[in-house]
């Protein structure tokens, strides 16, 4: 009979608040977004889908909504490419300078964000890039990158560079390297690299405030500009579609790895049946 550890029990109360903690004040925006008043007021007064309707009426916030996918899509992409690049070329491998290496891919998550958000404003607006949503995208893949390498390198730790080496030495080229021996390996943790990609560029407000323009406004600094001047639950709206996306990233992420694991658990049986 499988009885129960009382510190597992008492971890699993003590983790109760904390998360109720977390999820209370990020689960509140769904009623204030569905609210029946012209002002965001919490308790509702009343449900209605008249501020999703005026969300999705407004041209400029769909807008917004669209500056901010294009951006996380060319953050996510150029980011799984950097950072799954850097983590395949750095495995098993050791040479003088790597800390340093492996420290200048990380260091976007260590300088201050505005540091970051003012180097690529003067950057870009020297080029003539500033205006559009390139330049944001751009940035954004920066700071995503270390998060896209981390993933993809957690996932290379049960990788044996011998692997590697084998296959190389039975004529396998790089490219049928990197999808029959990497690839499956890698494949998580691109997944979960793409999605801390969105998640951060999505959320990102400091760089997109500085590079903004009339036709490149993300939906956080127009979420941030309306804080000031215009609260309307059009607001709310937009925090809970975050918020939304976030979840359904989580939730994939999740059925993912379930998916993964129970896949794995089967294939010790179909070759035992086979044999």
């Amino acid at each position: 009979m499988k009885t129960t550890n009382p510190q597992h029990r008492m971890l699993a109360l003590l983790s109760i608040p904390a998360f109720l903690f977390l999820v209370i004040p990020t689960a509140i925006v769904v009623p204030v977004a569905l609210n029946d008043s012209r002002y965001i007021t919490f308790p509702p007064e009343g449900i209605s889908f008249a501020a999703v309707a005026g969300f999705f009426a407004d041209r400029a916030w769909t807008s917004a909504l669209t500056a901010s996918l294009q951006s996380a899509a060319i953050a996510v992409v150029i980011g799984v490419l950097l950072g799954a690049t850097a983590a395949i070329g750095l495995h098993g491998r050791k040479f003088p300078g790597q800390p340093a290496v492996v420290g200048l891919i990380l260091a976007p998550m260590i300088v201050p964000t505005v540091v970051l958000a003012l180097a690529f404003y003067q950057f870009f607006i020297s080029i003539g890039m500033v205006g559009s949503i390139v330049p944001i995208g751009l940035a954004h893949a920066v700071i995503a990158t270390p998060y896209v390498y981390l993933t993809t390198r957690a996932s290379l730790a049960g990788l044996n560079p011998a692997l590697v080496r084998s296959a190389q030495s039975l004529g396998a080229g790089p490219l049928s390297v990197l999808r029959h021996v990497y690839l499956p390996i890698i494949l998580p943790g691109l997944i979960s690299g793409a999605l801390f990609a969105f998640s951060v560029s999505i959320d990102e407000t400091v760089m997109s405030l500085f590079m903004q323009s009339p036709g490149a406004t993300t939906l956080p600094v127009k979420m941030f500009t309306d804080i000031q001047f215009n609260l309307t639950p059009k607001i709310a709206v937009s925090s809970a579609l975050l918020v939304s996306v976030a979840t359904i990233g989580l939730l994939l992420q999740v059925l993912f790895v379930l998916k993964r694991r129970s896949s794995t658990r089967m294939l010790p049986l179909a070759v035992s049946a086979q044999t």
